[in-house]
């Protein structure tokens, strides 16, 4: 027959079972914490998510506030052009401001790599904003050449009128591109005339000697074809038939190619 338990034993039975009672409440309760803050991890990314995907324009909502926060920044999604030009003071009105804001961008950059407050997001937010001045100036001064090759191809095409009519005209047009015009156009009427005077000294010398020393111009047969061309067709004729047949040749496609 078994033995009845003594009181002390009872009591440290009922001690026992206490403890496990006492320790089974403290790990439901640490699950229960664990669980919650899963939850709230889990609703975290899922928001973190939708402002980088910028669902329902959230994300360029929350930039204004957030762009400045390091770390919490990296969240947002990738700047817009439009989000750019508010940011940075709109467009620019010509290419010299661009260059300046340029200038001012690649300063910050510099000094924002080299500070210990440096962060990725910051250095990416320059970095674009940059690059896309970089193409602004690149297109504007893409039509400014533009501008100035059409000036130039109607002042010096094949039907214009004679150079010596643009110099009136050229004092009168638009200021900055008139002065590179017209200094073109002053210099070309000098060296023109000092072509002239170069093609009628070869044509008083013998062809054979005006031919020799043309000959000796290979560096420069640009200019030896414009001295040809300024002779008569007899005087020219007679200068490349005294010339070596290649030299001529060449210098013939040069005059007419």
């Amino acid at each position: 027959m078994a033995k009845k338990k003594s009181k002390e034993e009872l009591d440290i039975d009922n001690d026992l079972d206490m403890g496990e009672e006492s320790e089974s409440a403290g790990g439901n309760k640490f699950l229960n914490i664990l669980i919650v803050l899963a939850v709230i991890i889990v609703w975290l990314a899922i928001f973190a998510l939708l402002i980088k995907m910028n669902v329902g324009g959230i994300g360029s909502m929350l930039r204004p506030y957030l762009k400045n926060i390091p770390g919490i920044n990296m969240i947002l999604p990738a700047a817009t052009d439009e989000d750019i030009a508010k940011e940075t003071g709109g467009k620019y009105k010509n290419l010299s401001e661009a260059i300046d804001r340029i200038n001012e961008l690649e300063s910050q950059l510099d000094n924002y790599k080299n500070s210990d407050s440096s962060d990725s997001q910051t250095i990416s937010e320059l970095q674009a904003e940059i690059a896309r001045l970089k193409v602004f100036e690149e297109n504007a001064q893409y039509y400014q050449d533009l501008k100035d090759k059409f000036d130039r191809e109607v002042v010096y095409a094949d039907n214009a009128p004679d150079i010596e009519n643009y110099k009136q005209w050229y004092e009168s047009i638009d200021a900055d591109n008139a002065a590179k015009l017209y200094q073109q156009v002053v210099k070309d009427l000098q060296e023109s005339q000092r072509v002239k005077d170069w093609a009628e000294a070869y044509s008083k010398m013998d062809a054979e000697k005006a031919a020799a020393i043309l000959e000796e111009m290979t560096g420069d047969t640009n200019l030896v074809a414009k001295i040809l061309n300024c002779m008569t067709s007899k005087q020219r004729g007679a200068v490349l038939a005294a010339m070596d047949p290649v030299y001529a040749a060449k210098i013939t496609k040069i005059m007419y190619p």
